[in-house]
């Protein structure tokens, strides 16, 4: 029987990823605790925040407190004006003029934000990771984790996945949740860190790296809904990206011996706003595997007390 280390992977996944502080709190209830943490992108945040200080009761209040706070709603704002598309509200009964002057103003919006696209790095400042990270995390190397850590993300400069287990904690985890285009990279030892997550959204293969006994992933992607057509070279490119990004999700997934995946639906990435509802879908689904799946597997697989 493996002896090895029971590593929990937390994938990426923007506001989807609060599920992940549920899915923390039930794992510890039911007495496993993990040896190491590996996560990407918020799942790279809330991991991390856990394995400085291993109480999920104390992380639930900070990171409730942090996302329904003043400074956190108003970065919120400025995150749901720079993702949404143009807007549709303008019914016929406002007036062909009132019509007519939304489209000039979505069109000078549109065209403010493409000259930021070509221009700038990114659409949004690096403000609201620094400030994510000041309050939900210590100034602190990763290697002083109480459970070991490891943050995952990718490298501009060397077009390469990085696996990161000792410098600056925020740094990493600000270079692991910075979404390519809406937050700047970030800049650490050489490297210039982005989030992989786009692509790679949960980290089940830099966790076989350690050989675990037991590895339980936490997955909060979106599943893909069918549609009608794809009518622009636009929408093409955009779907199959999408596909890509789910068939690769597939693979990595078969790399884990228990996946637990709340039930987050399709909400955006960037809102915020259903915090206690996403923390408790993450508890829900950990519950389903802890009854139904975790004690069979904790007796097989690890070593008897």
């Amino acid at each position: 029987m493996s002896t090895g280390p029971v590593v929990i992977a937390l994938g990426g996944g923007g506001a989807r990823g609060l599920a992940h502080v549920g899915v923390l709190e039930v794992l510890e209830e039911t007495a496993i605790r993990p040896d190491r943490i590996v996560g990407v992108s918020i799942g790279g945040i809330v991991g991390a925040a856990y394995a400085f200080e291993p109480d999920s009761s104390v992380i639930l209040k900070r990171v409730v407190d942090y996302v329904t706070g003043d400074t956190f709603q108003a970065h919120q704002r400025a995150m749901m004006g720079a993702s949404r598309g143009p807007s549709n509200g303008d019914s016929a009964d406002k007036g062909a003029t009132v019509g007519w002057f939304n489209q000039i103003r979505e069109y000078l919006r549109a065209n403010r934000i493409f000259k930021r696209v070509i221009t700038k790095k990114a659409l949004l400042a690096s403000q609201l990771l620094k400030d994510v990270a000041e309050n939900l995390l210590p100034d602190a190397d990763i290697a002083d984790a109480k459970i070991p850590l490891t943050i995952v993300a990718v490298d501009l400069r060397s077009g390469r996945r990085v696996v990161l287990e000792k410098g600056s904690l925020r740094k990493a985890v600000r270079g692991s949740a910075s979404l390519p285009g809406i937050f700047p990279p970030v800049e650490l030892d050489g490297m210039l860190l982005a989030d992989i997550g786009i692509f790679s959204p949960l980290p089940t293969h830099e966790c076989r790296y350690y050989n675990p006994s037991l590895l339980i992933a936490a997955d909060v992607s979106p599943v893909i809904d069918p549609i009608e057509d794809c009518d622009t070279a636009l929408s093409v490119m955009m779907r199959m990206e999408e596909i890509s990004g789910t068939v690769f999700r597939d693979h990595v997934l078969s790399l884990a011996d228990v996946v637990i995946h709340p039930e987050v639906g399709n909400l955006p990435w960037s809102d915020f706003t259903q915090a206690v509802e996403l923390i408790d879908r993450g508890r829900d689904a950990a519950r389903k595997v802890r009854d139904e799946l975790l004690p069979q597997i904790h007796t097989q697989r690890l070593p008897s007390a």
